[in-house]
C-alpha cells in the first residue's frame, strides 16, 4: 500500500469533506455528493499537521478557520487552516484541520494524523504501519 522511493515514505490517504459526509449521515446528500480527494502524500514526523496545496483545499471545499503564525525550518511563516475534513489512511479515519502549503508541495501527513489514528512509520521497511503496541486494534492514549 505505501511506497518507499529514496528513504521517504509515500503512504495513500483519502480525504473528504466533513460536512458533506454529515450531511450524507442526515439524509440531505447522497454518497457521491461527498467531495474528497485521493491522493500519495509524504509522512513527515517531523511536521506536525495534514498539509494540503490551495487547490485540494478548493475542490474538498474546506472553509477557512484562521490564519496563524507557524515555525518551520526557515523560519515563521503566516499559513491558513482550514477546518472540517476527515482523513483516512490504512481504512482508519479521524476528523482534522488542513493547514495550506504553496500548489508546488506535495500533499504531507505529520505526526498528530498518525497518532490520531493510532499509526506509526517503519523506517527501516520504508511504511506507515498500524502501531506494533497495539496489532490491528486502534487504541488511543487517553492521558
Amino acid at each position: 500500500m505505501e511506497k518507499k522511493s529514496t528513504g521517504r515514505v509515500i503512504v495513500p490517504i483519502k480525504v473528504e469533506n466533513a460536512y458533506d459526509v454529515e450531511a450524507v449521515e442526515l439524509g440531505e446528500k447522497t454518497k457521491n455528493e461527498i467531495r474528497h480527494i485521493e491522493v500519495d502524500a509524504l509522512v513527515d514526523t517531523g511536521s506536525g499537521l495534514l498539509c494540503l496545496n490551495r487547490e485540494l483545499i478548493d475542490k474538498l471545499g474546506l472553509r477557512l478557520l484562521k490564519e496563524m503564525l507557524m515555525d518551520t525550518a526557515t523560519g515563521s511563516i503566516r499559513r491558513r487552516i482550514f477546518k472540517n475534513a476527515r482523513l483516512t489512511i490504512m481504512g482508519r479515519s479521524c476528523p482534522i484541520d488542513v493547514v495550506e502549503v504553496a500548489s508546488k508541495h506535495q500533499a504531507l501527513v505529520g505526526y498528530l494524523p498518525l497518532e490520531a489514528l493510532d499509526l506509526a512509520v517503519d523506517p527501516k521497511a520504508g511504511k506507515v504501519t498500524f502501531n506494533p503496541e497495539h496489532g490491528d486494534e486502534m487504541i488511543l492514549d487517553l492521558l
